[in-house]
């Protein structure tokens, strides 16, 4: 699940909530001194190259990377300025090829991968360039990977989803597509079944149009005699249904822990890996004269020797010149992204470079009003979360944590009401109200849970208190690593 923005009172402590130890955030962090704009000529080959280009510092808890998409879902597109506005970006830059000639404004679908808190987004086959969850940044060859598992009536059937949140086309009908909301808020593509699943569960089965669930899927099954044979006749109304989605190294055959991919970005050629021009159009699967031999202006996304993430656009320049430009400017690791009128990049206020063109993605720095909290809870990262800081106390998900201890929860929407049940212990609290029931005694906390993005956060040291469990802080990455 994408990160949302928080917005609450400024403060200048964070709690590690090692039952009282506090943290003092250092004095020096800033967003606006971790994001810096760079602009310098090279000369080489005869030619002389502009290059603009932010470094961003990703240690920084102020800041969070992301690909984004088009407001109206992907396959729609969008200005580059409204994108960072919605997105409270501090930098950006325009993201992975997409069909940008396509007539029809709802198919203007990406090419690449992208990846977001640990979710396929938009899946794909590529070059990409990777940021974890441990705020360490690279670049791979992936491919995406995605099993559906349907249960019925204890027996269970897996069968392969071609991608997410993509589109072959209605004459292409043995596909199978998982959707999510970044897709849009209906699917409505004739020839197929659409399959509805609401927590878990496959409630709608329909070749009619369907709305995207709230708090759900969309699985798009072709109605091929393949599928109407194989696929279909084992999903029913009621069946549990999941997607299990991984990520493999094209080179080494390496799985990539997807969970701990905070945001990811496909797109390509290569250009260079570690300090030495790595530069095989053919390889990474490109043909296009436009990108193989061809001049244009280019963006690229990369890291360097002190391992901050860079971005930036360079003026007319094929392939090859980029890579020896970005190893003069001091890059170890680059990666080309869409380019021409396409290529726009954002820093601390000022548009650096705007496109031609409304874009379908972008690569973006979210500046954040407080320090996000990493949660660990048994060895198991908590990617579709973050916590925050309210003040002087840390805010973290609640079910987030429940759900990796195996503790039974639930939602009472009557009476605002969530009933925990762990062991033999049992928690009853209530949103936007200080004081909690443990075992049917009252205990005052010290900030009232609150909901934010349909999800209750509550204090960290009444989870601990509580529930039992012990905290290691880890201050370089923000993380509070809990066990149960």
């Amino acid at each position: 699940m994408p990160h949302k923005r928080y917005r609450f009172l400024s403060h200048t402590f964070i709690m590690s909530c090692l039952l009282s130890a506090a943290i003092i955030l250092p004095a020096s962090v800033s967003a606006q001194g971790t994001v810096q704009t760079h602009s310098q000529t090279i000369s080489y080959n005869g030619k002389s190259f502009t290059a603009q280009w932010v470094t961003v510092d990703l240690t920084d808890p102020y800041l969070r990377v992301k690909p984004v998409t088009a407001e109206e879902g992907i396959g729609h597109d969008e200005a580059f300025s409204s994108m960072l506005s919605r997105n409270h970006a501090i930098a950006g830059i325009n993201g992975t090829f997409f069909d940008s000639y396509e007539k029809d404004e709802t198919k203007r679908y990406p090419n690449g991968l992208l990846v977001s808190s640990g979710e396929i987004i938009h899946s794909g086959v590529n070059p990409a360039f990777l940021v974890n969850a441990n705020k360490t940044a690279g670049l791979q060859r992936v491919q995406t990977e995605q099993q559906i598992n349907v249960t019925h009536q204890n027996k269970a059937y897996k069968f392969t989803a071609w991608g997410v949140n993509k589109y072959w086309g209605e004459d292409v009908d043995d596909q199978v597509v998982w959707y999510t909301r970044d897709f849009g808020s209906s699917i409505q593509f004739p020839n197929s079944t659409k399959i509805v699943i609401r927590e878990g569960l496959v409630t709608v089965i329909t070749t009619d149009s369907v709305n995207m669930p709230e708090d759900g899927y969309v699985l798009l099954v072709g109605n091929s005699a393949n599928n109407r044979t194989h696929v279909l006749p084992s999903i029913h109304v009621g069946d549990t249904a999941k997607l299990i989605s991984s990520l493999h190294n094209e080179d080494t055959g390496a799985a990539v822990q997807l969970p701990a991919i905070d945001a990811a970005i496909g797109a390509g050629p290569h250009l260079l890996t570690d300090g030495v021009v790595d530069l095989d159009a053919e390889r990474d699967g490109f043909t296009d004269p436009k990108i193989t031999t061809g001049a244009n202006v280019r963006s690229f996304i990369g890291v360097d020797a002190s391992r901050q993430l860079v971005m930036g656009t360079l003026s007319t320049a094929t392939m090859a010149d980029m890579a020896q430009v970005l190893l003069k400017l001091g890059l170890t690791d680059a990666m080309n992204l869409d380019g021409g009128a396409s290529s726009a990049l954002y820093a601390n206020g000022s548009m650096l470079r705007s496109p031609g063109r409304a874009l379908s993605n972008a690569f973006v720095v979210e500046r954040l009003d407080h320090p996000q909290i990493q949660l660990e809870v048994n060895g198991q990262f908590v990617h579709e979360f973050r916590g925050y800081l309210l003040q002087e106390t840390s805010m973290v998900p609640f079910r987030g944590i429940l759900e990796r201890i195996g503790a039974k929860f639930e939602w009472q929407g009557d009476t605002r009401t969530l009933s925990v049940q762990y062991g033999t212990t049992r928690l009853e609290l209530h949103p936007d109200q200080s004081v909690m029931q443990v075992n049917g005694k009252s205990v005052a906390l010290p900030e009232a849970p609150t909901i934010v993005d349909g999800h209750i956060y509550m204090p960290l040291r009444a989870i601990m208190e509580s529930l039992g469990g012990s905290v290691k802080w880890d201050q370089a990455l923000y993380r509070a690593a809990l066990t149960f």
